[in-house]
């Protein structure tokens, strides 16, 4: 899957309070925070949006396979999240295909999370 990034530009004085362990410390826990309430998001959101198909005459139920495998890796001495799926058909459901519309799970629930974590970062700013 593509990944979408968040990248924040202009934040001199979050690095300049990330060069103290107390800050560092506190960023570390915004970021794991909200990756954690980003992967119970999209866990969430696959449960209501994906709720099965047609093949032929029969529904096929979901298996879940691809909410199983949402999941975190956190890198970057703790200031970088990577949250998303794993199965090799999660685009196609996510943006859909010339023969299934798409299904966004990913997008509505990063867009719901980003706000918040932008606050938390303001925050640990502002302090």
């Amino acid at each position: 899957m593509s990944n979408i990034n968040i990248r924040l530009e202009g934040v001199d004085k979050l690095k300049l309070n990330l060069s103290s362990e107390k800050y560092r410390v506190k960023a570390n826990n915004i970021v794991r925070k909200n990756a954690a309430n980003l992967q119970d998001k999209i866990k969430t959101n696959m449960s209501q949006v994906y709720t099965g198909h047609w093949e032929g005459k029969r529904f096929v139920k979901p298996t879940g396979a691809t909410s199983r495998s949402v999941n975190i890796q956190i890198t970057d001495g703790g200031l970088t999240a990577k949250v998303g799926p794993h199965t090799k058909y999660a685009p196609y459901l996510e943006f859909g295909t010339r023969f299934m519309s798409k299904r966004p799970a990913i997008i509505p629930a990063l867009q719901t999370i980003t706000p918040l974590f932008l606050q938390d970062l303001k925050e640990l700013i502002d302090k």
